[in-house]
């Protein structure tokens, strides 16, 4: 009866703070696809009239409340959850002042089906998220260092030219299979992968190495260089940063044309701007905007955050060692 009672109070305390305020609420429980809870899963809505957003994580025993909401219709989103869960988005809902709503969230299984102790990325965040002030250089600048756990991006839609779109149809007719990665080649150039990383930083150089895709290594250069005149494209193009306030702006160019971007091609003028902040402690905020003429007709971007994971360090990640997976591959 103490739950019982103790759970009737925070419902009528969300309640009379809604009635006071003249705000709405949306609460509920975020479940996995077996009806077990999810904690710890970040629920945003988004205004449609303003796109102001508002966020919640749910507890441990899958619950969240979003408060303060103005009236109108939102778009709350759960996205991707490390390997083991997708996106999940519900639109046009509507909330109305001073009134609680009740919007439980059902997850669906992510690329790993639900297997479990195939996500480390679960394993990380199980063990809390730090928080504190951003940590900083002696010059000032926001310190990026430390061991980082990825998360899917959201990302704005691609529109490709004629010849990379056919390419894109056939790639995803044939289920994504021919991918660099099948044969130990680098699968993700932009790192916007839910794997561990790790930043360390001076001030002339960043090395940022990963762990679960080669080449896991890649030195973005602080200290006023260009690119160079004459660079042979690679796989992760010549990096170069500055400082936009607090925000670190890294310019790539000099990318080969083997690799993919999802199920995308693109060509050697492949130009890559990521913005990296670092808002408090726990968290990094990652932007990435792709640009290449000859495969896409305009822009677009991707978007992700990193949390901190101290208590982690990346290992040795060797591909082609005992590989088995290609001849079971599809063609």
């Amino acid at each position: 009866m103490r739950y019982i009672a103790l759970g009737l109070i925070s419902v009528w305390c969300t309640v009379a703070l809604s009635a006071q305020t003249g705000k709405a609420t949306i609460t509920g429980v975020v479940t996995d696809p077996d009806g077990g809870v999810v904690g710890d899963a970040v629920v945003q809505a988004t205004r449609v009239s303003t796109q102001a957003v508002y966020k919640a994580t749910s507890g441990a025993n899958g619950s969240y409340t979003i408060l303060q909401l103005p009236e109108g219709a939102y778009d709350v989103v759960v996205p991707s959850i490390g390997f083991t869960f997708a996106r999940l988005e519900r639109k046009g809902v509507t909330v109305e002042s001073g009134q609680p709503l009740r919007l439980d969230l059902r997850l669906n299984w992510g690329g790993n089906l639900g297997t479990p102790g195939d996500d480390i990325s679960s394993f990380v965040r199980s063990k809390g998220r730090p928080t504190g002030p951003t940590p900083r250089m002696a010059n000032g600048k926001p310190d990026f260092s430390g061991v980082w756990i990825g998360n899917p991006p959201e990302s704005d839609t691609a529109v490709l030219t004629p010849w990379a779109d056919a390419i894109f149809k056939e790639r995803q007719a044939r289920g994504g299979s021919g991918n660099p990665g099948e044969s130990c080649l680098p699968g993700d150039v932009l790192l916007v992968s839910p794997f561990l990383y790790k930043i360390i930083q001076t001030p002339s150089v960043i090395a940022l190495l990963w762990e679960g895709n080669v080449p896991a290594i890649t030195q973005i250069f602080l200290d006023g260089r260009p690119h160079p005149k004459e660079v042979f494209p690679s796989w992760m193009g010549h990096s170069v940063g500055s400082w936009d306030g607090d925000t670190l702006v890294v310019d790539t160019v000099a990318f080969n044309d083997l690799s993919w971007i999802r199920l995308f091609p693109h060509t050697e003028k492949l130009h890559v701007v990521q913005r990296y902040r670092r808002p408090d402690l726990g968290h990094i905020e990652k932007e990435v905007t792709i640009e290449d003429a000859d495969a896409f007709t305009k822009s677009w971007k991707m978007r992700t955050t990193w949390d901190l994971a101290p208590q982690e360090e990346i290992q040795e990640y060797v591909c082609n060692e005992n590989e088995k997976d290609v001849s079971h591959l599809k063609r």
